[in-house]
């Protein structure tokens, strides 16, 4: 696992909550192009003892991106929560986000 990939993951997914709390929506859709190609190359270079973080940040990506869609809709705003992070199948959004919740220990 490269460092500076997994490095880039995070810096696109700060820049992705900054957008989402500024109304950026407009640059939304390219961040997480930006990720889910990050990803991609992750994927591509994984060994076999990376696969269980692998699969973690992949995970976090979907409920990620997920979160961004619920909050983009409860703004008004439209942003497409589909790519190679959640391999073509539309996101869960609610199950994702109270989850997300769950975790923070804010669900309901």
């Amino acid at each position: 696992m490269t460092a500076p990939i997994a490095d880039g993951v995070m810096a696109a997914t700060h820049k992705l909550v900054q957008q989402a709390m500024t109304g950026q929506w407009q640059e939304v859709p390219k961040t997480i192009q930006e990720r889910q190609q990050l990803l991609a190359r992750i994927s591509s270079t994984a060994r076999p003892q990376d696969q269980q973080w692998l699969t973690a940040l992949r995970e976090a990506m979907i409920e990620s991106d997920a979160a961004v869609a619920q909050i983009a809709s409860a703004a008004g705003a439209s942003v497409c929560a589909l790519g190679p992070a959640s391999a073509g199948q539309p996101v869960e959004t609610t199950d994702a986000v109270a989850t997300v919740m769950d975790m923070l220990g804010r669900g309901g």
